[in-house]
């Protein structure tokens, strides 16, 4: 027995060495010239490395990962690598599908993926009975005739995680930027999701219909602006869907019923939802509520102060500092967010610069490294003190409480 498993862990060791990159350019030489090829050729465990470009035509739209655990990923973020659907209602296509029973090993990183259109659902993204990676991607500009504008989550349980979901259409349904069918333990991470539209659900619409109450999609500092809707601008919840909204901002989004919030449970089984640690504009107040609202601790309704939205720059604003990618660099404002150090004190800080108060920001950058510094109404300190957990230039009781909060903390 004991050969045996030796054996079994050479043969894993040897497939792991022996993993390969493939390039894909379409204008000069690689492996390949499309992505789909080099999908069909590759082996589990493989990286499909997509060179700097925009790709249409037949083999790099309508994708499939064809159930493989596969990492396709661009040389320069999704700035730099596109995929141009350019569907059509007289020639329908979108960007990628994972209907294979995909798990989180199947990964898409760092693709815009725009002007997708299907006549049913999932305009950008179909992930139907898969289970994939999806991040650092930006999803926009596509449609989809019933639901899910950007993305269409169906049964499976996908991770979303640093992607910008914007100008999305859910034509005459739900989800304008992206739609959760029965996704048991979907994670929806640090996405911008604005300027999407939906008849139901701007943002995001979830549902379960008459699937069992397993569990549903996370979706954890998330930023949900300017998206619209008849019923719930940014989040719609309906028929025995059960999602969790942890550290968040709702602000600015539209809608007839529910300009944040809409639960609906009277035509199916009830509709349940999960607030905390979030700000969502109008409070409790104006949540369109006919389900189970459970409107727990840490949640705010303040002006979240972005940067200059309107640009869609959703950083918080900070008198310590916020990033500001179009210049490179740290710039200090007039004010300071009330989302800054408002997360949930469980959360960890991830990758927050200093001084970042011990606590996560509430929002699309809390734990990342663009999250805006902490403010304590001072200069920051020219040099860090031992101790000094969360960057007030003081050792006392507040680093301790921090610090025995995360003590047995499993990472």
């Amino acid at each position: 027995m004991r050969r045996f498993v030796v054996i079994l862990a050479s043969l894993a060791a040897f497939h792991v060495c022996n993993a390969r990159i493939i390039t894909v350019d379409d204008d000069s030489p690689a492996y390949f010239n499309n992505i789909q090829a080099a999908i069909d050729y590759a082996n589990d465990g493989d990286t499909i490395r997509v060179l700097n470009g925009t790709y249409t035509g037949d083999g790099n739209r309508d994708i499939s990962f064809r159930g493989k655990a596969v990492t396709v990923r661009s040389l320069n973020g999704p700035e730099n690598c596109i995929i141009d659907c350019q569907g059509s209602e007289a020639e329908p296509h979108r960007g990628f599908l994972f209907h294979n029973w995909e798990d989180s090993n199947s990964v898409l990183d760092g693709f815009t993926i725009r002007n997708g259109y299907d006549p049913v659902c999932g305009g950008g993204i179909l992930c139907g009975s898969g289970s994939p990676t999806i991040q650092n991607c930006i999803i926009t500009n596509n449609r989809a005739r019933d639901d899910g504008g950007g993305i269409l989550c169906s049964v499976g349980s996908p991770t979303i995680r640093n992607c910008i979901i914007t100008r999305n259409v859910a034509e005459v349904w739900e989800g304008g930027g992206i739609r959760c069918h029965a996704c048991t333990g979907a994670i929806l991470d640090n996405c911008l999701i604005t300027e999407n539209s939906a008849r139901f659900g701007g943002g995001i619409g979830s549902s379960r219909d008459n699937s069992p109450r397993l569990g549903d999609v996370i979706v954890t500092n998330c930023t949900f602006s300017a998206n619209s809707a008849l019923s719930g601008g940014a989040v719609y919840v309906r028929d025995g869907s059960e999602p969790s909204i942890v550290n968040c901002i709702l602000w600015g989004d539209t809608a007839l019923y529910g300009p944040e919030i809409a639960l609906e449970g009277f035509l199916g089984p009830a509709a349940f939802l999960h607030v905390s640690f979030s700000d969502v504009q109008g409070g409790e107040a104006d949540v369109y509520d006919y389900g189970y609202l459970y409107w727990e601790v840490g949640n705010i309704d303040a002006d979240p102060c972005f940067a200059e939205p309107c640009n869609g720059d959703y950083h918080l604003k900070s008198q310590a500092g916020r990033w500001d990618a179009n210049e490179g660099r740290w710039m200090k404002d007039e004010v300071t967010s009330p989302c800054i150090d408002a997360g949930d004190p469980m959360s960890p800080i991830m990758y927050e610069p200093f001084p970042n108060g011990g606590i996560i920001n509430i929002g699309a950058y809390g734990g990342t490294a663009e999250a805006s510094k902490s403010y304590f109404a001072k200069p920051p300190c020219e040099t860090r003190v031992a101790g000094d957990v969360n960057g007030d230039c003081i050792v006392d009781y507040r680093d301790l409480t921090i610090a025995l909060m995360h003590w047995l903390e499993e990472r």
